[in-house]
């Protein structure tokens, strides 16, 4: 049985939360003793909002990961994908051309990969339609680093698992 991790947003405003953002991110460096243990991924973001996209970009680096590619909607997140072969996909739901649900059903059908969406929405419409496609990770906006980098650890470790039968039931 799949599990979907669902983040709860903050509740400040977008400039607040970009505020509390560099900060979290910066602390965090200074105050690490220790290199961070977890994996480094590759990531292709898709947002059709260039500036969340950058923002998302900038602490995706931040957190030791790559990001492979950007693309602005749901076609692109496809061809990107399929040309980078990355570990994670964060998309948003709302896109132009094609919307973040029809992605990650293409994406899915054809690679095994962790996906992690991104949006506004936490209606129990978009998180059932999320669970049907086998989204791992569900991030309600604006959300902070730490929920970031808990959803893209545990979203790659559940795709991982369920694409190897014997890791899924030594884990359990």
């Amino acid at each position: 049985m799949t599990r979907m991790i669902v983040q709860r947003p903050l509740q400040h405003n977008i400039f607040e939360n970009q505020r509390l953002m560099n900060m979290a991110m910066s602390y965090s460096s200074q105050n690490e003793k220790t290199p961070a243990t977890l994996d480094s991924y590759s990531v292709v973001i898709a947002d059709d909002d260039r500036t969340m996209a950058d923002l998302l970009a900038i602490n995706l680096r931040r957190l030791g990961h790559r990001v492979a590619a950007i693309a602005a909607n749901g076609r692109e997140a496809i061809d990107m994908a399929f040309k980078t072969k990355p570990d994670v996909v964060i998309m948003d739901i709302h896109m132009p051309v094609l919307d973040g649900f029809q992605a990650a059903q293409e994406i899915l059908a054809t690679q095994q990969v962790a996906i992690v969406l991104s949006t506004g929405m936490s209606d129990v419409k978009s998180l059932r339609h999320a669970v049907d496609l086998n989204v791992i990770s569900y991030l309600v906006k604006p959300f902070s680093p730490a929920q970031l980098k808990v959803a893209i650890h545990l979203a790659v470790a559940q795709s991982r698992a369920s694409s190897d039968p014997t890791a899924a039931n030594a884990a359990a």
